[in-house]
């Protein structure tokens, strides 16, 4: 009887994955779509661009973005070519569907149940005084660790799932990286079982596996280098966690999404990222304008302009360019503090201000004459101002 009771509580958390990625298509992936396209709408069409009666107003709020042929219906003119409703619902359909999170789910499910199945043959060998079942007795002996191992990371993966559920922020990789983890886990248990440990703490080294386990990965592979005598790589990436407002768990859910580096975050899409994730679009707008002037800039310069309270933004060095400003006041400022050529530093802002990523971002952002560089009524980006002539 009791080992029925057993059998069921096993077959339900391990198909919580299942159960939770059924619940997210069902209800919370509709209210996110909404969410964030209301967010979009809340930039596109901002209250400022509005008259007593509702009725959008132009007048010099914000450059006007060229839209290309071929617009959706949902893409109004005037609007930014970074994303569209029409987009949006593409970006959902082809991110969220049904075999998209199902598949990852269903195998992470399997796993459960091999991991679950031996975690009940070991409680009924040794509590139960039962049979081990299709395992073999030396195996229930020895699983002991592996147990303790599998307990913390399927604790630390359905955590991770539950969190992400009620954020609105579960996806396919949300599922694979469980996985990954579940495998790595193991992995590093079977290593650790080779590893003489205190006495009396084996329990909370194999069940804390499952929660630090790139750090054991780390502690294992320096170890490998050390015994091969082999130094580590190094990489000239610029961490994530140089851009104001990323932390250790947004860079570890930027990782998820293949942004690695700042290099990668500037040239991320930023409505798919809204999609994909659960920031909103002047979050993620802001840490990509931040990493688009990161990557043209060393660590020195960075910290220079920090201490000259100056923004790192590539919208207010665009928007402040020679170009768009008229006169080169901020780039020789900017030159003098920095100690690089003038004329270097105007072309960059230049180019800063032609770059159509830069654009559409600029489009986005400004809802009003807010900005500290920006001028009260910016001349049009020079792709608009060609298209109108």
């Amino acid at each position: 009887m009791h080992m029925s009771i057993i059998w069921t509580i096993s077959v339900v958390l391990a198909c919580l994955p299942l159960l939770m990625a059924a619940f997210f298509l069902a209800f919370t992936l509709p209210r996110k779509i909404v969410s964030v396209k209301q967010d979009l709408s809340k930039l596109m069409y901002p209250a400022a661009n509005r008259d007593a009666s509702g009725t959008e107003t132009r007048g010099n709020s914000r450059p006007e973005a060229i839209i290309p042929q071929g617009t959706q219906p949902n893409q109004r003119p005037g609007s930014s070519k970074i994303a569209s409703e029409y987009e949006i619902d593409q970006l959902v359909i082809q991110f969220f569907g049904k075999w998209t999170l199902s598949l990852p789910a269903l195998l992470l499910t399997f796993f459960y149940s091999a991991g679950f199945e031996l975690c009940d043959a070991y409680l009924n060998v040794h509590f139960n005084s039962g049979n081990p079942w299709f395992f073999s007795r030396s195996l229930i002996d020895a699983s002991l660790s592996l147990l303790y191992a599998f307990s913390g990371v399927y604790l630390f993966n359905l955590g991770t799932i539950v969190r992400r559920l009620y954020l609105g922020d579960l996806n396919e990789q949300v599922f694979w990286g469980a996985i990954n983890r579940l495998w790595l886990s193991m992995g590093l248990a079977l290593v650790f079982l080779k590893i003489p440990v205190p006495q009396g703490g084996q329990s909370y080294i194999f069940f804390g596996i499952g929660f630090l386990a790139n750090t054991f990965l780390d502690w294992v592979l320096g170890k490998c280098l050390e015994f091969l005598n082999r130094g580590k790589p190094k990489s000239d990436d610029l961490p994530l966690q140089m851009v104001k407002g990323i932390n250790i768990w947004k860079e570890y859910r930027l990782e998820e999404e293949g942004i690695e580096n700042v290099q990668n975050l500037a040239t991320a899409d930023v409505t798919e990222l809204t999609v994909r994730t659960h920031y909103n679009f002047r979050t993620l707008i802001d840490w990509i304008d931040q990493a688009l002037l990161l990557t043209r800039l060393t660590t020195d310069q960075i910290k220079i302009l920090g201490e000259q309270a100056t923004a790192i933004s590539a919208i207010e060095m665009a928007a402040a360019s020679p170009k768009s400003s008229g006169n080169n006041n901020v780039a020789n400022a900017l030159a003098a503090a920095l100690k690089v050529d003038p004329v270097l530093m105007a072309a960059t802002m230049d180019r800063l201000y032609e770059d159509e990523y830069v654009q559409d971002l600029w489009n986005l952002w400004q809802s009003g004459k807010e900005g500290g560089a920006i001028p009260p009524t910016p001349p049009s980006p020079p792709m608009a101002a060609a298209a109108n002539a």
